[in-house]
């Protein structure tokens, strides 16, 4: 076993160039996890009131981990296809397959141990960063102030190396199974098979995404959004262990137009004959463009479905902001305000919850407030409401006894008497009795919906409103527009927290799996010089490979994040009347854009070295 080792750290040393990019990928997959796990950590040592916070970080985590486990798994794989046609030669020498996978296993170990190390240390660093940025986009008050946990980063170094071993484990097996007749041509060949295990872990994952687009289409809005999270990143998976097959063919397609071009034409070949690599390339440009495409697209939509259930329940024409006295005014009739008390249940479904205090019937009047199951008429003494979107998180539902304790020390039990409907906007997820609430410490949070009195119109209620200069009087259209302009806005910083780590981890990948890809083909390169083509020809070829590799890639993560969004968009709009489509077209492009630039500087900078005589570079590879 110790020269099996001392064999490992002696080829790694030789490979440093190429197992360079493992390291950088296995470093930082480790560092963006560590760092979140840390940060969560300390943000919830403040208290309760960072719930928000916590569940962003948690879907930030969701997101790192996905990314980091994809990346480092196809990078290590890729590191040991390139080192095939070395294998392929032990297999000549009389080494057994056992023995290849061993070494290539070794070889794994001793990078990934070096790297989740050195990822753990830079965690810290990724942790402070991440404080910084949620300060700087108000999602916290303050910079958080960090607490150093070593738990935290040592699981997270051990997922790094197990992941590692996992993307060698497989990528050995492949090699071990070449015939020692084979090894030569196997080498410059990575072949368009899918193994067994390879093929049925893809068709679950497409097979598991198409059912849940199933359930998207027939669920429920709030169903369609937790699952629009979780269809893209199947389908990603699948479309990956399937790439081998599926993306030189469809470079193929897209590009047979230019079969005949004398660069385009070469670049064509190239990259359907290297599959692996072109899947190596393609995994995560198509990770970010579906997964983050999706995500931009739901968090939209749902924009638009709150809207659009805002505008259809509001029934009062005059809605008062920016004041916590209750406007008075004799054209005013039905005075509705908004007030909150913070609420802790207890039990298995322990939680924090903001309340809001009712009268049912000023609500119904005011905000439409509408029960899906119950009677919101039982709303008093010691009873509470709760939305349906609430009813899976709360772990309780109607007719039941729960558990609550108030901000000042009070704990008594409540009975659910009515599930109402999703209105976000117009109230929270869990309502009291106005009275209890209010017995409790409720405070108004600044917003009155009024309705005119008898006689009066919505015009004549706004003018009188502001001459009696209580906060500012808005129309139901302006304050819509503004609360949904705020909604959009704090999506805006979700995304940067949840797109910012893991889509430049995303870039790095990239980068680094070109970079790679460069190393293995440096021979490649010096003996196209030697038969007459150009630098620049060379530099127009590894672009053109890029490009078509990214182009493909983008195009079925565009498809991913379209299908995902037509079906989500079905279930929200059912049984509205007025729902507004609006698309981020920038944010979308954005993405497009940066995976396209990364891909083709990354692609052109490391073939630079080419201006060089042809001759002398190949003397160097020998």
């Amino acid at each position: 076993m110790l020269a099996t080792i001392r064999l490992g750290l002696a080829s790694v040393r030789e490979h440093r160039a190429l197992y360079a990019g493992s390291f950088v990928a296995v470093a930082l997959g480790v560092a963006l996890i560590a760092g979140v796990v840390v940060l969560t950590i300390s943000i919830g040592d403040q208290g309760p009131e960072v719930q928000d916070t916590l569940s962003l970080l948690g879907v930030v985590a969701g997101f790192a981990g996905f990314m980091a486990i994809f990346v480092v798994s196809s990078t290590f794989g890729f590191t040991v296809t390139a080192r095939r046609r070395e294998l392929g030669l032990l297999r000549l020498v009389g080494a057994t397959p056992r023995q290849v996978r061993r070494q290539v296993r070794v070889e794994a170990l001793v990078v990934a141990v070096l790297a989740a190390v050195a990822g753990a240390a830079l965690g810290q660093l990724v942790a402070l960063a991440l404080a910084v940025l949620l300060a700087a986009q108000d999602v916290t008050p303050e910079r958080v102030p960090l607490t150093w946990n070593l738990l935290p980063l040592a699981i997270s170094a051990g997922c790094g190396v197990v992941v590692a071993l996992l993307g060698a484990w497989a990528a050995s097996r492949r090699a071990a199974k070449v015939a020692p007749a084979q090894a030569l041509r196997e080498a410059t060949d990575t072949g368009r098979r899918v193994g067994v295990v390879r093929g049925i872990v893809g068709t679950l994952c497409l097979v598991g995404a198409a059912a849940m687009l199933v359930g998207i289409r027939a669920g429920d809005p709030l169903l369609a959004l937790m699952l629009s999270i979780f269809v893209p990143e199947l389908v990603v998976v699948g479309l990956v262990c399937w790439g081998p097959v599926l993306l030189p063919l469809l470079v193929r397609v897209l590009t047979l137009p230019f079969r005949e071009h004398p660069v385009l034409g070469l670049a064509r070949e190239n990259v359907g004959n290297q599959a692996r690599r072109t899947t190596s390339l393609a995994a995560p440009v198509l990770a970010i463009s579906a997964i983050a495409g999706s995500l931009i697209l739901s968090l939209s939509f749902a924009a638009d479905w709150d809207q659009g259930i805002t505008r259809q329940q509001l029934a009062a024409p005059v809605v008062v902001t920016d004041t916590q006295r209750a406007p008075r005014a004799p054209e005013a009739g039905v005075v509705d305000g908004r007030n909150a008390v913070a609420l802790a249940t207890g039990g298995e479904a322990a939680s924090d919850w903001t309340a809001e205090g009712i009268d049912p019937g000023t609500a119904v009047a005011t905000r439409g407030l509408r029960t899906h199951e119950g009677d919101l008429d039982r709303l008093t003494g010691r009873t509470m409401a709760i939305s349906r979107s609430a009813v899976f998180d709360a772990g309780f539902g109607l007719g039941s006894q729960v558990r609550v304790r108030f901000p000042d020390g009070a704990r008594m039990r409540l009975r659910v008497v009515a599930i109402v409907e999703d209105a976000a906007t117009l109230h929270e997820d869990v309502l009291l009795p106005r009275r209890l609430a209010r017995a409790h410490g409720a405070k108004p949070t600044g917003t009155w919906f009024v309705l005119p009195a008898p006689g009066v119109d919505a015009a004549g209620l706004r003018t009188a409103l502001r001459d009696r200069g209580t906060g500012d009087v808005l129309t139901a259209e302006q304050w819509i527009a503004r609360v949904d302009r705020a909604q959009r806005d704090q999506n805006q910083v979700g995304l940067i927290a949840i797109l910012g780590p893991t889509g430049l981890y995303a870039g790095i990948a990239i980068a680094n799996t070109l970079l790679m890809g460069t190393l293995q083909r440096r021979r490649e390169f010096s003996v196209t010089r030697l038969v007459g083509a150009t630098a620049a020809q060379v530099r127009r070829m590894v672009l053109a490979e890029s490009a078509m590799v990214a182009g493909a890639a983008l195009l079925l993560g565009s498809a991913v994040t379209v299908t995902v969004a037509a079906l989500l968009r079905a279930p929200m709009t059912a049984g509205l009347d007025d729902v507004p489509l609006t698309v981020p077209w920038g944010s979308l492009l954005a993405i497009a854009v940066a995976c396209a630039v990364v891909t083709v500087v990354a692609a052109v900078l490391p073939v630079s070295w080419l201006r060089g005589h042809p001759s002398a570079v190949a003397d160097h590879q020998r």
